[in-house]
C-alpha cells in the first residue's frame, strides 16, 4: 500500500512539473520579445504572464468541486523551484491553504443572513482573541473593522481604509490598515502582537463559503472548540486528519455544523510566486479558490 501511495505521489508529481514547464516555455517566446526593454516595467508585464498561464494550471489540476487532497498536500509541502541555465530565468512557486481560520467578513450580518452561527462565529472569536491579547479598545476594534467591512462609515471617519465601492475586507494588506489606524487612534502597541492570520481569513466571502475541514490552525480550533491550545498543538497535524476526526479522537461532543466547516480540504489557497527577470528577482501573490483567482498582488523587485 505504501509502495502504491508513494507511486501515486510520485505520478503526481511529475504531472505537476510537466505542467509548470508549460509557463516557461509560454514565458520564453514573450522573454525574447522584451529582452530589449528595461526596468520594472518589463517585470511586472512577465509577471503578469507568468500569473496567468499559473492559474491556468491551478484550474487543470485542482478543478473545482473535486477532491484534490493528494495534490493539495504536495503543493503546500513541495514548492516548486524550476530554471533554465541558457537564459538564466528561473521559477518558484509555492501555495499554503487559505480558508484555516473565521473569514474575517463574516462579521457583516447581510453577507451571513442565510446562516447567522457563521457571524456568531467571528464575532467570538474577534472577542476572545481582543481579551487574549488584552487589546485596550476592544469596541474601538471592532468598529474600524465593521466600518471597513461594510462600508459605512460615521461623520468625519473618511480615512477608514476601505477600497470604494467594495464591500468587505478583501486582502490581508487592507486588513493590516486597518490595524495600523486602530494603532495610531489609541495608541495601543499590543495590536501588533496578535497573529490574525492564526485566527482569521481575509478575501471575498459568498453564502457558500466554509472554513476548510483539513487545513487549520491550532489556534483556530483551540478559540472555536473552546479547547487549550496545548491539547490542540499536541494533537492535531493540519492536513493529516479531519475535524471531525479530531473532536472525536480527543472525546469533544461538540458537532462540526456543515454550514460552516467543508469535510474536506478546499480547493482554496494563496500563493507566492517568485521569478528572476534580467538582474533582478520580483515576486507576486495572489489567492486561488474554486477555479477563481483574485487579490494579485504584484510585490515588485526583492532587495
Amino acid at each position: 500500500m505504501d509502495k502504491r501511495k508513494r507511486g501515486i505521489a510520485l505520478f503526481i508529481t511529475l504531472m505537476v512539473i510537466a505542467s509548470i514547464m508549460s509557463i516557461i516555455a509560454v514565458s520564453f517566446t514573450y522573454l525574447e520579445k522584451v529582452q530589449k526593454d528595461a526596468g520594472t516595467t518589463s517585470a511586472v508585464i512577465q509577471g503578469n504572464l507568468l500569473y496567468t498561464n499559473t492559474v491556468t494550471v491551478l484550474k487543470r489540476f485542482f478543478p473545482s468541486g473535486r477532491d484534490n487532497a493528494e495534490k493539495l498536500e504536495l503543493i503546500y509541502t513541495m514548492p516548486l523551484v524550476l530554471s533554465e541555465a541558457k537564459s538564466g530565468f528561473g521559477l518558484n512557486l509555492s501555495c499554503k491553504p487559505l480558508m484555516v481560520g473565521v473569514p474575517i467578513n463574516w462579521l457583516d450580518k447581510d453577507l451571513t443572513a442565510q446562516a447567522p452561527e457563521k457571524m456568531n462565529l467571528a464575532k467570538d472569536t474577534l472577542a476572545i482573541v481582543m481579551e487574549r491579547y488584552d487589546i485596550e479598545e476592544p469596541n474601538g476594534l471592532e468598529e474600524l473593522l465593521m466600518q471597513a467591512i461594510t462600508g459605512k462609515t460615521t461623520e468625519n471617519e473618511d480615512y477608514i481604509p476601505r477600497l470604494k465601492p467594495q464591500k468587505g475586507i478583501i486582502s490581508k494588506q487592507q486588513f493590516n490598515r486597518v490595524i495600523t489606524n486602530y494603532r495610531l487612534r489609541y495608541d495601543d502597541s499590543k495590536i501588533l502582537n496578535v497573529p490574525w492570520d492564526r485566527y482569521f481569513t481575509f478575501g471575498k466571502v459568498n453564502e457558500k463559503t466554509k472554513i476548510d475541514g483539513v487545513y487549520l490552525t491550532p489556534e483556530f480550533i483551540s478559540v472555536a472548540f473552546d479547547i487549550p491550545i496545548e491539547i490542540v498543538q499536541e494533537s492535531w497535524i493540519s492536513g493529516e486528519s479531519t475535524l471531525a476526526s479530531f473532536l472525536r479522537e480527543n472525546s469533544i461532543i461538540t458537532p462540526v455544523n456543515k454550514k460552516i466547516y467543508a469535510n474536506k480540504a478546499l480547493n482554496a489557497m494563496h500563493c507566492e510566486q517568485s521569478y528572476a527577470y534580467k538582474d533582478g528577482y520580483y515576486t507576486f501573490n495572489f489567492d486561488y479558490i474554486e477555479g477563481r483567482s483574485g487579490n494579485f498582488e504584484f510585490n515588485g523587485k526583492k532587495q
